[in-house]
This record gives C-alpha cells, structure tokens and sequence, in this order.
C-alpha cells in the first residue's frame, strides 16, 4: 500500500512536534513545517523566472528569500524547534515586503495586494481561530487569489505589464497558487487536527503516567519516613550508599512482656491490636516531627536531627515531648483496651538517647535502607529495657538538654555493654508546666531563681526541712533588702 505509506509518513512529519508547546504554537509550528517548504520551492523558482526574465535585482532578491526560507525550513523542519522569529521574518516581513518588491518593479497589480495584506493577516489570524472560521478564510482567499489572476488576465495589470509578465502572474496566481493554497490549507487543517490530536493523546498519556507515578509515590512514601521522602523529592538526599555522623536523639520503644501477651490472644485480635498501636504512635511521632527508623515486631525507633534539625537541644525536647504523647495515649488504649475485654493490655517502656551517630544509606547500590548505627543507639536501646512498665529512661546528655523544662528523677546508673563506664539515668516525670498546673509540683524558673518542689515526694519530715529552707532563704532576703536599703 504506496499511498497508506505515503500518508504514514505525512502523518507522523506533521504529528513530531516539540515538547511543550501551547495549542497555539502547535498550529504555528504544524503550519510553519507545511508552509516554508512550499514557500521555499515557490521562491527558488522564482529565481529561474526572473532570470529568465532578466530582472537581475529580483533574481538577488529571491535569492535573499531562499536563504531565510531556507533558514526557517532548517528549524521547523529539521530540527523540529518552534521559531517566533523565523515566523516573524518569513510572513509578517518577507511575503509583504516580496509584494511591495513586486509592484515597485512591474506595478499595480491585485495579487500584489493580496501578498501585502491578505498573506499576513491570514497567517496572524488563522492559527488561533476555530477550525470552521479558518475554513471559511481559506476559502475566500483562494477564490481571491483566483480572481485576481482571472482580472488581470482579461483586463491586464493595472500598471500594463509585458505579455509574457501577464501570462506568468496568471499560471502563478489564478492556477499555481489557487492550488497550491487549497492544498496546503487542506494538509494544514489535517495535519493540524492530527498534531492536536497527538497532543491530546500525549497529555492524556502523561497525565495518566504521572497519577500512576503519583499512585506508586503514595505507596511507596509509606515505606520511609515522611521527612526522608519529602528530602530525596526536594533533591537534599541522593538515593546512594553513603553515611555522615550527625548527632541526633535516638528514641527506642517497645511493648513489655509482648511475647505472654501474645500466647493469650488469637492471630486476628493481635494483629489489629498491634497495628491500632504503631498507627497511634506514629501518627504522635509523625506531629512532634520525628524521624521513623523501623517497626521491629512490636519495638519502634525514631529519631530526631536528620535530615532536618530544630538543633541539638530542641530535638532532644521534641523527643521527650513525644515520649511523653506516647505514654499519655498509650493509658487511654489500655482503657479502651480493658473495657473491650483484654486481660492484659500493652504496657510501653522508652529509652531516650542523645549523641553523635552514623546516619545514611547502608546496603548495596542495589537495595539500601537509609537507617542509624553507633554505640549511641545501642545506648538507646539498652535504656529501652531498663525503663520500667509506663516509664521514659533518659541518658545523661539528653537530661542534661532538657532539664529546664522536663523533670527528671536520677534513677541511678547502668551497666552497658559496649560503654566502659556505667550510664548515668534520669526517669520522666512529665513537663514543668503540666506538672505545675495539676498540682503535683510547685515551680518557678527565671534569671534569679529556679525552684521546684514535688509534692509526691513531701514526706512530714521532708516537708518541715523544705519550710525551714524557705524561711532561711526569706530572712536572706530581707536581710539583704534591709542592708540594701541602710547603704
């Protein structure tokens, strides 16, 4: 089938177009890659005419027409780039200004006009007209065109020309244009309609590719951390095996005595148990900005600092802050849990650590998991086992980072393998403020003063202790106001 191939091949010259462009541009540039090969053919004949003719000044100047023709045909062609200024300089310069050549050298002659005018308004109004309406203005034109040429033939040119001109102007404008134009005003309006088309196929192709890839996204986010995914979208984190060392507040977690709780129940009651559980405390995780590590069974480690970092002192709060979230929520589950009739209702204990890490990407190029190592977060996890059932275990240095708005008993010191010397260890109580306002602690903290006392503490002799101390600390005072004031 020659002609099917033949037709193939116009279809896909007009239907390769640049990525990109608007529905206007996609006229213009499927009407530049039909018009300017026409338009340089006609020019480069042109050539011969005059010279045959033995107008030398024409000659050169079709011959200057060929070269920006050429020009234009080279980038919408061959390159397949949408030219502004090729079209510029091909129909609003070079057809008016080959009109006004033309009547300056032979005279007044209607074709003439229609070059001056009617080429350029054709080509600055149909590209972004409706289909129907650029129709209609092809039409016309050609009937004009053909009309023309008929006028002169009969009447002769305005300004006379010789014969032989006349004859020419006619084959050229009344026959060779008049056919040319409503074949190429045809294979505009095909080739146009099937570029579009492409165009549409090709958006609806995309758009279905990225709600596909937006879909896999989703998933896939689920698999890592929210600021680990939202790092490797920004181009902040490169997907290769690398590591730095950050110091960061480590956060490890876990269910006590999991292993009997589970013997009592039935694989469906401890499966949706579990995952209501590590839903809880992720989305609490997810609010106080940390970073998820890992689900090991029932165990859950975060961290906070990398990628982003509030810096060292405010990540170690946000992390206590969080602790303290988890262990609240966790009370009202076991209560939910208790009235639904579980026997034993998950108790979580926590371990909290702060100190310098190893953090990126370990595996091979192939499959990696962007996770933490150290000896610091094997701190973590060992304070981890040590809390007590409902409890948070803070190492020293986060302690030491969150004192002032945290209160912290010393529970005493650990031995942990790995560390030469036994950990210093604080107990949560909770935060000052919260603490103050219900009651179970006075506090006071500014520039002059930092007082704390725990009413849970308050034994009779303790107490009397804690008064006396105050009363020292007033006559202090006023003995210090009174001398104050002698000097």
């Amino acid at each position: 089938m020659p002609f099917a191939r033949v037709l193939a091949a116009i279809q896909g010259y007009f239907s390769a177009t640049p990525e990109g462009l608007s529905d206007r541009e996609l006229r213009l540039h499927v009407m530049a890659r039909g018009g300017y090969p026409l338009a340089l053919i006609t020019h480069v004949a042109f050539v011969f005419v005059f010279y045959e003719i033995g107008h030398v000044p024409l000659v050169w100047f079709n011959i200057a027409s060929v070269v920006i023709w050429g020009w234009a045909v080279w980038i919408s062609s061959f390159r397949n780039r949408f030219s502004y200024l090729s079209y510029v300089l091909c129909v609003l310069v070079e057809i008016p200004l080959h009109g006004v050549v033309a009547t300056l050298y032979f005279g007044v002659e209607p074709a003439f006009f229609l070059y001056i005018v009617n080429t350029v308004v054709t080509g600055m109004i149909m590209p972004f007209i409706s289909r129907l309406l650029r129709i209609l203005m092809a039409g016309f034109y050609v009937f004009i065109m053909a009309a023309s040429g008929v006028w002169v033939l009969i009447n002769g040119a305005l300004t006379p020309l010789d014969p032989t001109l006349n004859l020419v102007f006619f084959a050229v404008n009344a026959v060779c244009l008049t056919l040319v134009m409503g074949m190429c005003m045809g294979l505009y309006e095909w080739a146009a309609t099937t570029a579009e088309q492409g165009l549409l196929d090709s958006r609806r192709r995309t758009e279905l590719a990225n709600q596909s890839l937006e879909n896999v996204s989703r998933q896939l986010a689920k698999y890592i951390s929210p600021q680990l995914y939202q790092a490797i979208l920004r181009g902040d984190q490169e997907v290769r095996v690398e590591s730095k060392r950050k110091k960061l507040t480590v956060f490890f977690s876990d269910i006590v005595g999991f292993t009997e709780t589970t013997d009592q129940l039935q694989s469906e009651e401890l499966t949706a148990l579990l995952n209501e559980y590590l839903t809880e405390m992720s989305r609490i995780a997810q609010e106080h900005g940390a970073n998820l590590d890992k689900f090991i069974g029932d165990a859950i480690v975060l961290y906070f600092g990398d990628p982003d970092t509030l810096g060292v002192k405010q990540d170690a709060l946000q992390a206590v802050r969080m602790a303290i979230a988890m262990q609240r929520r966790m009370y009202e589950l076991r209560q939910r849990w208790l009235d639904q009739g579980l026997e034993r209702p998950f108790e979580m204990r926590i371990g909290i650590n702060t100190g310098y890490c190893t953090v990126g990407n370990f595996g091979s190029e192939d499959r990696m998991d962007y996770t933490i190592i150290g000896g610091e977060v094997n701190l973590a996890a060992r304070l981890e086992s040590a809390a007590e059932s409902g409890g948070i275990l803070l190492a020293h240095e986060t302690w030491s980072l969150v004192r002032d708005t945290v209160l912290a008993e010393p529970v005493g010191e650990i031995s942990v393998k790995g560390f030469a010397k036994p950990v210093r260890t604080y107990r949560v109580a909770g935060l000052y403020d919260g603490l103050a306002e219900n009651g179970q602690i006075i506090h006071h903290r500014d520039d002059a003063i930092s007082l704390t006392i725990n009413r849970a503490l308050l034994k009779d002799g303790k107490r009397q202790e804690i008064v006396a101390l105050l009363r020292s600390a007033l006559k202090d005072l006023g003995a210090g106001k009174g001398q104050a004031e002698g000097d």
